[in-house]
């Protein structure tokens, strides 16, 4: 006899479930439903008291799905996954067809809000839709459309076209160079805090070999988890960071930035920004309108760096 709808477990703990085995991290999926760590945690722990089953293994700050969490995620995944979809049907037919991208929180932070409505004003009947993470997109899982990747080519069997061809270089709050002017030299920056993201930790080490190599590598003394967090530092004044441009040109322009034009790296090299999609979207207008706008998007971030020497 088939179990009665009061058997299923409360929404909202499917619906946290669902986030935290989507991004593999309870403060993403805190930040996706707008919630707090605890309350995502909260929920977990209502789940696995409804089925008496351990879903998530935690070890300090990490967390991982147990067997039976792995085999339950797989169907809950993909019944929001047919939810969402149902979602977009009856979305399209109110509001017309909708586009979702996943994106970095850094290229939409600096290249995708800021243009944002260029895209809604060139394409009246397309809803744009930006998701900001940190994680890796996966098309199998995720609801999206398209994703902008930072990283190397193949993107598994998914079509991809470079957006930003990225460089280095350094660059800090004007008031941090201020206190510890003069900074005339490479050298000079052994005596200035330095930042690192976590993902790329040995790039000021490659930038030191380039430009200094009679000086012992300086180590940096503050570390981000992520560009956005790297680069937030350096906005606030707490070291320098050896960034990626074109994409941190509209934070030089502002004045939030300083840099050190004159000692961009050629040698460090960095990964790309990509736009990637499925091939079977290749001839999808809705794709193609948003290549459109990336793609000029990315021709003001180049023209913002050319202003600025790099």
């Amino acid at each position: 006899m088939s179990k009665t709808p009061s058997a299923l477990p409360p929404l909202a703990s499917l619906r946290a479930f669902e986030a935290l085995a989507r991004s593999g991290s309870v403060k993403l999926a805190s930040e996706s439903l707008n919630l707090t760590p605890s309350a995502i945690s909260h929920q977990i722990r209502t789940l696995e008291a409804h089925f008496g089953v351990q879903l998530v293994r935690r070890s300090g700050r990490n967390i991982e799905l147990t067997e039976s969490g792995a085999i339950y995620a797989s169907a809950v995944l993909s019944a929001f996954d047919e939810l969402f979809r149902a979602s977009d049907l009856l979305e399209d037919q109110k509001r017309g067809p909708i586009v979702r991208v996943s994106v970095t929180p850094t290229f939409a932070m600096l290249a995708a809000l800021p243009h944002l409505e260029r895209f809604r004003i060139d394409n009246p009947g397309l809803d744009l839709r930006l998701e900001a993470k940190n994680a890796p997109a996966d098309f199998e899982r995720d609801n999206i459309d398209a994703a902008v990747q930072f990283g190397e080519p193949p993107f598994g069997d998914l079509t991809y076209q470079r957006l930003l061809r990225s460089r280095a270089a350094p660059c800090a709050d004007p008031k941090l160079l201020d206190r510890f002017a003069p900074v005339q030299h490479p050298e000079d920056l052994t005596k200035l805090p330095l930042i690192k993201v976590a993902t790329a930790p040995d790039l000021w080490q490659r930038w030191f070999e380039e430009y200094v190599p009679h000086v012992a590598t300086k180590e940096p003394d503050l570390v981000g988890d992520s560009l956005l967090t790297a680069v937030q530092m350096a906005s606030s004044s707490m070291g320098v960071l050896l960034a990626p441009f074109p994409l941190m040109a509209p934070l030089v322009s502002s004045g939030a930035l300083t840099v050190m034009a004159r000692w961009g790296s050629k040698g460090v090299a960095l990964r790309d920004f990509y736009f990637t999609y499925r091939k079977v979207d290749s001839s999808s207008e809705k794709i193609k309108a948003v290549h459109r706008w990336l793609k000029a998007v990315a021709k003001a971030l180049e023209a913002d760096a050319r202003t600025w020497g790099i």
